[in-house]
């Protein structure tokens, strides 16, 4: 233990499942009527070494057991079997609150949290303003923190765990509560903690932050861990394990359910690979492609396709025309099924998730399908990468195109070609 920070043997957590005992209940089972308990394994048989320095995440999907397993290493709650020896003082942020008082101030709560974590009053006065700073609650900092909003509550806790200096910090997903500039500042605090030797442990279900701060991870699965490898190597074993939930397919077999009217249905639509199989997760080095299948009842070489892109928060990030990149091709021209395949090029989108919106017109004006949400895919950021760029500095936008770039002279005159002869 002496070269580790975390280590786990066997480590489980057991929980009672069903509702809270009635008087009528409590009566049953004075009197003999026991009924049987049932019990769940919140997470089970978990083994693993952390050491000092590493930046580790746990990833898995909902009751996966993430959030148990960090209440058992912070020693929030005591595990049912098995043992866990962390080594060094410890900072957690697991849930919105812990470790606040509502009733004291925020100046308050940042010495009350600093004392937790064993840190002097000198200490915690040390790096006070680098705190309330980072936290951006300096107007309300002696405002009691009930009256906070949710992100002031999480800024100022986030700001007390990562800057008291943790020997092991550790945060679950409670950063989603945050604005994007605040994430960003939270990943590259992550990180500098990271450089100056402290061991993390970060859960997200959003993976682009995850890839940027952490080269190792845990896949957690119905509170097991199944497997244990680079961040890469997780990342995309976890992502292809939702294909046989979302398949990245919306279809109607029903004809009459197809939206649409007499003239044009919308009969499937559906995001797909480069082989052709259908997906709802890809990284950003891969080509998507959208296929719309209409099926036209009525001749109308006018009919346009077009598909929209929005960005999981609402961003709109293009449109694209059937006609755009194929002037033939006329699908209302010919009554029947058609396939239509909107290429999306490797290496534009950035990690994230993106809402697809198909809309078919004709002369421009006659809206005949404008379906909303249709369908979605996730796609992880694994294009542009390079070990010149430090892993806590995070591609922004919505796209994320690698653009060329050349030197060129100082005065912008490009450089004179030199002409060589032979003989």
């Amino acid at each position: 233990m002496a070269d580790l920070a975390i280590s786990a043997h066997g480590l489980g957590k057991r929980y009672r499942v069903g509702q809270v005992e009635t008087g009528f209940g409590r009566l049953s089972r004075t009197l003999g009527f026991r009924k049987a308990l049932d019990f769940m394994w919140a997470i089970d048989d978990m083994t693993f070494d952390i050491a000092p320095g590493e930046a580790v995440a746990l990833i898995g999907r909902n009751g996966a057991g993430k959030s148990t397993l960090l209440k058992v290493l912070a020693r929030i709650t005591e595990p049912t079997k098995g043992y866990v020896d962390v080594r060094g003082r410890m900072g957690a942020l697991l849930e919105i609150g812990t470790g606040f008082h509502a009733q004291l101030t925020g100046r308050e709560n940042v010495y009350l949290n600093g004392s937790i974590l064993g840190m002097t009053r000198a200490e915690v006065r040390r790096k006070f303003d680098q705190i309330v700073e980072f936290s951006g609650v300096e107007k309300h900092i002696d405002t009691p923190v009930k009256w906070y909003s949710s992100g002031m509550y999480v800024r100022l806790a986030f700001g007390v765990a990562a800057h008291l200096e943790p020997e092991i910090l550790v945060v679950d997903e409670v950063l989603a509560v945050g604005d994007a500039d605040f994430q960003r500042r939270c990943i590259g605090r992550m990180s500098e903690v990271a450089r100056e030797g402290a061991t993390v442990i970060f859960v997200s279900h959003n993976l682009q932050p995850v890839r940027a701060l952490c080269e190792r991870a845990l896949l957690i699965e119905q509170g097991r861990i199944v497997d244990d490898g680079t961040t890469d190597a997780i990342v995309r074993r976890y992502l292809s394990s939702f294909e046989t939930l979302d398949t990245g397919r919306m279809r109607w077999d029903d004809p009459e359910q197809r939206p649409g009217n007499d003239d044009v249905r919308l009969v499937e639509v559906r995001a797909e690979d480069e082989t052709g199989a259908a997906s709802a997760t890809f990284f950003s080095s891969q080509t998507i492609g959208v296929v719309v299948e209409l099926e036209v009842e009525t001749q109308d070489p006018a009919l346009v396709v077009m598909v929209d892109l929005i960005s999981a928060d609402g961003t709109f990030v293009v449109s694209s025309y059937h006609v755009d990149g194929n002037q033939e091709l006329r699908p209302g021209e010919r009554p029947g099924l058609h396939a239509l395949r909107c290429q999306i090029p490797a290496g534009l989108l950035n990690g994230g998730r993106y809402i697809v919106n198909v809309r078919v017109f004709a002369h421009g004006i006659d809206g005949v399908i404008h379906e909303k949400g249709i369908l979605h895919f996730d796609v992880t950021l694994d294009h542009g990468e390079s070990y010149f760029v430090g892993s806590h500095h995070i591609r922004q936008g919505v796209i994320a195109p690698v653009f060329r770039w050349d030197e060129v002279d100082p005065a912008g005159v490009p450089a004179v070609a030199t002409h060589w002869s032979v003989g």
